[in-house]
C-alpha cells in the first residue's frame, strides 16, 4: 500500500462542478465529531485553534451513527460565533487550501488520507487511545506506516506511554518526530472550590455516592467494566446501606439483573457536557474497570480515561484499574485508588475508604489538586499549540496554486524564488483579477518605453 492508495471507507473529493469559492487557512482541522458538543476534550481544543490560529475545521459529520440524529446546522448554531465561521462541513469546503492539517484519532486519519495526500498537506497526527487505533491490528497498522513513513508527516502526538513506544518499535518512527504528551485537552478551569462546592456526606447529604461513567458500545458489559461494578455494588449494599451507585451512558436497568440492588442504583442515560459539574459535586468517587484489548482486539483507553479525568476536576476520588501500567503520575492511596479487577479485593478496598469518610475526602481532595496540575488546561493547550506554532513559522514561501487540484498548497524552500508562472496561470489571473492585470501591465510598458 502506498499513499496514492485509496483507503476502503474514506473521503471521496467532491465533484468539480461543486467546488465553493476558494478559502485558505493557515490550519486545518479535520474531525468527525465536532461541531457536536458530546466530545468535550475536541470542542475545548479545536476552540482554541479556531480562536489562536488561522484556522478552520472541516466536518466529516460522523456523530449520527453514535451519538446522536442531530444536524450540523444544530450543532455549530450552539458555538460561539467566532467558532461557529469557522466550522465547515467537509463536503461543502473541500477545495480549501491551507498550510497544515490537524488531525486526532486514526479513524479520522482514514477519511482525511486521500484529501491529504491529493493536496500534499503537511500535517500533525494525533494519537489518542480508542478512535480506531489498535494496537497489531493490520488495518491501524497499514494506515500508520504509511503515516509515519509519510514526508508530509511533521509530528505525532502520543497521549500515553505505551502508543509512544509502539509507534518506535512495530513502526520504526524517528523518535524526533514524537511528541509524548501524557493526558488530554480537559477543561480544569472551573472554578469549582472543594470545601465550598462538594456535597460532603454528613455536612449536605447523608448518601455516600459511587459513580460508573462510560459510553457503552452495543451490547458491551466487560470492557468498561459495568460487570464488575455491578459486582462491586452487591457486596458493599449488604454492609453500607447508606451507599448509592449511580450510572450515566447508555447502560439500562435491564441489562443485568440488579435484584435488591434496584432500589439504591439510579440510570442517567448519556448525557452532554452541561450535565455533568452539578453531577460530579454530588459524587464521592468513581469506578473505573477498564479491560484493555476486550471489546475489539488490540484496543484501550488511556489511564486514566476522560470520564475520570472530569470526574476528578470535581473532588470525585478515582477508584480504577490500569491493566497496561500507563500511570505516571499518581500515588495509589495518596491521590487514586488502584484497583486489581478482583470483585473481592476491589470490594474490600473500596469498603476501607468509604468506611472513613475524612480519609475519603482528604484522598478526594488531593486527586482533584493532582489533575489540575497534570491535565491543567492551559497546560495541556500550550504544549500542542507550540508544536502548531513551531510548523506554521517553518522558514518557507508559501505557494498557492489555483490551477492544479493536487496541490492546492505548496511549500518550497525560502533561499530560491518561486519559478515563472506559466501561461496558463498568466491568463487564469487576468482573468480572475482583471483591474491589478491592467494596473500591472500598464507598469510594464512604462517602464518598457522609459527603457
Amino acid at each position: 500500500m502506498n499513499e496514492q492508495t485509496p483507503l476502503r471507507g474514506s473521503l471521496v473529493l467532491d465533484d468539480e462542478r461543486s467546488r465553493p469559492e476558494h478559502r485558505f487557512s493557515d490550519l486545518l482541522i479535520i474531525d468527525d465529531v465536532m461541531p457536536c458538543a458530546f466530545s468535550p476534550f475536541r470542542t475545548i481544543e479545536y476552540s482554541h485553534y479556531l480562536r489562536f490560529f488561522n484556522a478552520s475545521l472541516l466536518s466529516t459529520e460522523g456523530w449520527g451513527s453514535w451519538l446522536s440524529n442531530r444536524s450540523f446546522e444544530e450543532y455549530r448554531a450552539a458555538l460561539p460565533d467566532d467558532i461557529a465561521k469557522n466550522v465547515f462541513r467537509f463536503s461543502q469546503v473541500s477545495d480549501m487550501a491551507a498550510r497544515l492539517a490537524y488531525v486526532t484519532f486514526v479513524g479520522n486519519l482514514i477519511h482525511a488520507w486521500p484529501y491529504i495526500v491529493a493536496k500534499q498537506l503537511p500535517f500533525i497526527l494525533q494519537l489518542y487511545p480508542g478512535g480506531g487505533f489498535q494496537i497489531d491490528d493490520p488495518r491501524s497498522d497499514a494506515l500508520l506506516s504509511l503515516a509515519v513513513r509519510s514526508p508530509l508527516l511533521r509530528k505525532v502526538i502520543a497521549t500515553q506511554t505505551i502508543t509512544h513506544d509502539y509507534l518506535i518499535k512495530k513502526h520504526a518512527c524517528d523518535p524526533d518526530k514524537i511528541a509524548l504528551i501524557y493526558g488530554g485537552v480537559f477543561e480544569s478551569r472551573s472554578e469549582f472550590a472543594f470545601y465550598k462546592d462538594k456535597k460532603l456526606f454528613g455536612r449536605d447529604k447523608d448518601t455516600l455516592d459511587l459513580c460508573f461513567v462510560a459510553h457503552k458500545y452495543g451490547a458491551d458489559l466487560v470492557s468498561k467494566g459495568y460487570d464488575q461494578f455491578i459486582g462491586i455494588a452487591r457486596k458493599l449494599q449488604p454492609r453500607f446501606p447508606n451507599v448509592r451507585f449511580h450510572v450515566v451512558g447508555g447502560y439500562e436497568a435491564t441489562d443485568i439483573d440488579l435484584g435488591d440492588l434496584s432500589s439504591v442504583m439510579t440510570f442517567y442515560g448519556k448525557q452532554p457536557t452541561e450535565f455533568f459539574p452539578s453531577f460530579y459535586s454530588k459524587m464521592d468517587m468513581i469506578v473505573s474497570i477498564n479491560r484493555a484489548f476486550t471489546l475489539i482486539p488490540g484496543a484501550f483507553d488511556g489511564f486514566p480515561t476522560g470520564s475520570c479525568i472530569e470526574a476528578g476536576f470535581h473532588g470525585v476520588l478515582n477508584a480504577l484499574t490500569d491493566p497496561l501500567n500507563l500511570n505516571c503520575e499518581f500515588t495509589d492511596g495518596n491521590d487514586v485508588i488502584l484497583l486489581r479487577d478482583e470483585a473481592d479485593a476491589d470490594a474490600a478496598r473500596i469498603a476501607q475508604v468509604i468506611s472513613d469518610p475524612d480519609s475519603l475526602y482528604a484522598m478526594a481532595y488531593q486527586n482533584a489538586r493532582t489533575f489540575k496540575r497534570v491535565f491543567n488546561t492551559d497546560r495541556q493547550l500550550w504544549a500542542r499549540s507550540k508544536i502548531i506554532a513551531d510548523e506554521l513559522t517553518r522558514h518557507q514561501v508559501l505557494v498557492i496554486n489555483t490551477i492544479n487540484r493536487r496541490a492546492g498548497v505548496e511549500t518550497i524552500p525560502a533561499y530560491g524564488p518561486p519559478s515563472e508562472p506559466s501561461i496558463v496561470q498568466k491568463i487564469t489571473f487576468c482573468m480572475r483579477h482583471p483591474f491589478r492585470a491592467t494596473r500591472s501591465i500598464a507598469r510594464r510598458l512604462t517602464r518598457h518605453l522609459s527603457a
